[in-house]
């Protein structure tokens, strides 16, 4: 297994976010998370990503205790999360928000090497940032505004710039926070495409999204999530015909 949580609990004060929670995500895969308003799915791929510390529980990151270490010290193993509405400089361009985000890139490049390497093929200078960049504005169909300011861009490109910065962080397992948010059927198909490349580039994903029907045709495998507790795990269609997942989206009624 790439990743585990492990029993892992959040408290907020009196409030139980997340709750014994244990799942995997396997290397090579796409993990769909499903729940509704207030299921713990942001919360759980924060505390992944290191952004907040477990109550309780522990993570595994290819089978070492990875639990309780900073954002920076869990991207730079190669776990990177994306943000439901990405934080951008308004007069920068898409090019120049690519070359902030290879700061991590640049660091493990020094010490070992990684897939941005590798892809761009053996005789590939380490260090070529530029190279690098072309590869990342070509996987996230963002070459034509490349040289735009952000303030310049679509709700769908800004978001889509928001996955680019995340692989310039050379993830192995790329956590995604609501990327189909708020995009038209166009821009989901775009993006359901890149996120089909990045799979077969070597980037396993792990996802939540409230459009469910995006989010069942992508992944491989799912849980559900319901008040921070886990209701259901398997394949997609199994997880979304169980009682308890169409419950808490329907209503009893419909369960």
């Amino acid at each position: 297994m790439l990743f585990e949580a492990c029993e892992v609990t959040k408290h907020f004060g009196g409030l139980v976010a997340v709750h014994s929670l244990s799942f995997g995500v396997r290397q090579g895969e796409i993990l769909g998370i499903f729940g509704s308003n207030g299921s713990g799915k942001t919360t759980t791929l924060n505390l992944a990503a290191g952004m907040i510390a477990p109550t309780r529980g522990v993570f595994r990151w290819k089978g070492d205790d990875v639990t309780g270490r900073k954002p920076h010290q869990i991207a730079r193993l190669g776990i990177v999360k994306t943000f439901q509405n990405p934080q951008l400089f308004p007069e920068l361009s898409v090019r120049g928000h690519l070359r902030i985000a290879g700061h991590l890139r640049n660091q493990r490049l020094r010490s070992a090497g990684g897939w941005t390497r590798r892809l761009l093929g053996t005789g590939a200078r380490a260090d070529d940032e530029a190279r690098s960049i072309a590869k990342v504005l070509d996987w996230c169909r963002l070459a034509e505004v490349a040289d735009l300011p952000a303030l310049a861009l679509s709700y769908g490109a800004e978001k889509m710039l928001g996955v680019a910065m995340a692989l310039m962080c050379e993830p192995q397992l790329l956590l995604l926070d609501e990327p189909a948010s708020g995009l038209g059927q166009a821009e989901v198909g775009n993006l359901d495409s890149v996120l089909r490349d990045l799979r077969e580039h070597g980037v396993t994903l792990c996802i939540i999204d409230h459009q469910v029907g995006f989010l069942a045709g992508l992944a491989d495998r799912a849980i559900a999530l319901r008040e921070g507790v886990k209701i259901a795990e398997g394949d997609v269609a199994t997880v979304l015909r169980d009682p308890a997942v169409v419950e808490s989206y329907l209503g009893s009624a419909h369960a």
